[in-house]
């Protein structure tokens, strides 16, 4: 089978269900897509997918999406017990066409909402168990550490995770920068433990993949993939821009008592910081004060409207280290980071659901947003490329380059290779491999520190868009 002839079914069009059918697309995956709304339906069109109006639990819906011939199953609603149910639904009706025997060859991927569900106290064990899913995706957590990633650094353009624990960086380089007039590949010489640049885009070009013989100059973006989140002020020094160092304990600001507020909260709780949460609905606020995280002797939760000037004046607004809103609306949440800003606080973060918005929020500056669809989105085509090759990150400021990740198989033929000969042959650049020892035990490592790969290596790579087809040649089936 060729990479682009995988077919995909997704169940649920709304901004996620179309926002993987997009990329999946732009890999030229054969995509269906089922949703009971003939609106969504319509709205999907632009799409260039088998559109079908029905539910992904009824039998005719999957037989008409061509569940028999499909390799991906995704249940993207917005219902968790429907994506969960659906799972099971779809690899029954699988099983019956082709045979039990074969019924391993249809992937299932749930996207939930509620990260609870997840727990062991909950349900009749592993959701993977019961439910058929070959992959949960929950993003609260991907959200969550995405928000606090950028706020440690919150001069770098642009923050994205690549795999389980590295980040790729990206930023404009500054007139005061040290590196200007030095090489891409020289970098590690001038600022000792720094991560490598794997791209670069001119002034006034297009991104490309670093050779390490390109000049830095002001207004260059520089992309480096960094394996740890201390290496953030590295960055920012380097390329001649500052941040204010996060107190050991910090006050936070959190205005929302959402999924997403809380398990931020959590997240600078359990790092000794003291944790401020502002809640417009009571119920919300309360539900917080009752919850295991709201036991915690440095969190105050307060009841009131967080467009308030009094009781921002209260708070002493201006004294905090970090606000982030996290409210379920955007244009709130858009307006509290402004005001924020506004009066003192260095570091705002809000968590946004419309994309376009975190666009135009970027293009304000100074303010950092997390789209919540695009983690989701991310999360559920890495779940996909698990198992086969494909789009994995795009930087939004260099669309040129994108990531992808791929498992050293056998039949790639490149076992006991070198880096250099595997780039040679990829036509790209490896930022990080994930490699698992006789224990299971994952370990993340630098590309500079292995001789060569080995079966089971997951490596994740760099590479011009451009060049995806030659890419795709070379991975195979």
């Amino acid at each position: 089978m060729e990479w682009g002839s995988m077919r995909v079914i997704i169940a649920g069009a709304g901004e996620v269900g179309r926002g993987v059918a997009a990329a999946l697309r732009q890999e030229r995956r054969s995509v269906a897509l089922i949703d009971p709304d003939p609106t969504a339906i319509n709205e999907s069109q632009y799409l260039d997918c088998l559109l079908i109006t029905g539910s992904a639990l009824s039998r005719d819906s999957l037989m008409r999406a061509g569940i028999s011939d499909a390799e991906i199953f995704i249940t993207a609603t917005n219902d968790d017990m429907i994506n969960l149910l659906g799972c099971s639904f779809a690899k029954k009706v699988y099983s019956e066409l082709v045979g039990e025997r074969n019924a391993s060859g249809l992937r299932t991927i749930a996207n939930i909402s509620d990260p609870s569900l997840e727990h062991p106290s909950r349900g009749a064990g592993p959701l993977s168990t019961w439910t058929r899913a070959d992959h949960i995706v929950n993003a609260a957590d991907e959200i969550v550490g995405q928000l606090a990633a950028s706020l440690l650094a919150p001069s770098i353009d642009e923050i994205l995770p690549l795999g389980g624990s590295s980040w790729i960086a990206s930023t404009e380089v500054t007139t005061s920068s040290a590196l200007i007039g030095t090489s891409t590949g020289e970098v590690g010489g001038i600022f000792a433990g720094m991560p490598s640049i794997y791209a670069i885009k001119k002034s006034e070009g297009k991104g490309a993949l670093s050779t390490g013989d390109e000049t830095i100059e002001p207004g260059d973006i520089l992309v480096f993939v960094s394996n740890s989140t201390d290496q953030f002020a590295q960055i920012t020094r380097s390329v001649g821009k500052s941040d204010p160092d996060l107190k050991e304990k910090a006050q936070i600001a959190v205005f929302g008592a959402s999924q997403f507020g809380v398990r931020l909260s959590d997240h600078y709780l359990r790092r000794g910081h003291s944790v401020v949460v502002i809640e417009p609905e009571l119920d919300l606020a309360n539900e917080l004060v009752g919850s295991s995280v709201g036991n915690s002797k440095r969190l105050d939760v307060i009841h009131g409207d967080p467009q308030d000037e009094d009781l921002l004046r209260e708070l002493d607004i201006h004294n905090h280290d970090i606000a982030v809103a996290a409210l379920e609306d955007d244009n709130l949440n858009i307006a509290i980071a402004m005001r924020a800003k506004d009066k003192g606080v260095q570091r705002t973060g809000l968590v946004l659901r419309d994309r376009a918005l975190v666009d135009a929020v970027h293009r304000i500056g100074s303010i950092n947003p997390v789209s919540r669809r695009q983690v989701v989105v991310t999360g559920i085509l890495k779940s996909i490329h698990m198992n086969v090759p494909g789009t994995f990150q795009v930087i939004p400021n260099v669309p040129e380059v994108i990531s992808i990740s791929a498992e050293v198989r056998e039949e790639l033929g490149i076992e006991g290779w070198s880096i250099s000969k595997v780039e040679s042959k990829l036509g790209a650049r490896v930022a990080m491999i994930d490699r698992q020892d006789f224990d299971g035990v994952t370990s993340v490592l630098d590309p500079s520190d292995v001789e060569t790969v080995l079966l089971g290596d997951r490596l994740y790579i760099l590479l011009l868009k451009e060049h995806l087809k030659k890419l795709e040649k070379s991975l195979g089936s």
